[in-house]
């Protein structure tokens, strides 16, 4: 355990009374994620998602102003409103990586959390409310749409897919390139080596051609 996550366990000790946000419904929902509020548990898909007290309370807060901007003094006063000693920088950016993990985000491109330079966070995601749970047989139906929503779309799958020959045919269309490729190489030989022949055989007629006869004295 590093120095920023024990003084985050030694604030959640201490600072029990921690102002948090009310919502009037016991279970709120956003993309594949599901909170319920009175047992204090997230679940994507049916699935069990562990959030440590702070990190889920700072989920808390950013769903309570979903759409807004939420400074950084904000979570201060929610999470640590009577304990000023707590290294508080470290811990607000602690507990908002975890809750990024937790949640399948990135600050590069989130699609939950997003950092607002020298302000604070905004949550990016549309939050339903709902007074019971999201029923399993509708869970497992929106769960291929959303994966479907992020596949690429079957035109751009099609089109790169007209342009990719079986493995066969691009074994036969190299071994003909091959074939012809060899093909060139023995006729251009071939025809170096006649009209270097034939270029020999000129320059030898020509010689003896224009070479004078040796006259024999008797």
């Amino acid at each position: 355990m590093n120095a920023n996550e024990s003084e985050i366990r030694q604030a959640e000790t201490v600072d029990a009374t921690s102002i948090l946000p009310r919502f009037p419904t016991r279970y709120l929902r956003f993309g594949a994620f599901e909170l319920d509020l009175q047992r204090e548990d997230l679940s994507k898909d049916g699935e069990r998602i562990r959030l440590q007290g702070k990190v889920y309370q700072t989920l808390l807060i950013l769903l309570s102003r979903a759409g807004s901007v939420v400074t950084r003094e904000e979570v201060r006063k929610h999470l640590w409103p009577e304990n000023p000693q707590v290294n508080f920088d470290a811990n607000v950016n602690t507990t908002m990586n975890k809750l990024r993990q937790a949640l399948g985000d990135s600050p590069e491109k989130p699609a939950y959390i997003e950092t607002i330079p020298r302000r604070g966070y905004c949550f990016l995601a549309d939050v339903e409310r709902a007074d019971s749970p999201l029923p399993v047989s509708v869970r497992l139906a929106e769960a291929p749409a959303r994966s479907a929503g992020n596949a690429v779309p079957a035109f751009e799958t099609d089109a790169k897919a007209a342009f990719v020959l079986p493995r066969g045919w691009r074994i036969a269309i190299l071994l003909v390139a091959g074939m012809i490729v060899g093909a060139l190489l023995v006729l251009a030989w071939f025809s170096y080596g006649h009209s270097h022949k034939a270029l020999n055989s000129g320059v030898r007629a020509e010689y003896l051609r224009t070479e004078p006869l040796a006259v024999v004295e008797s």
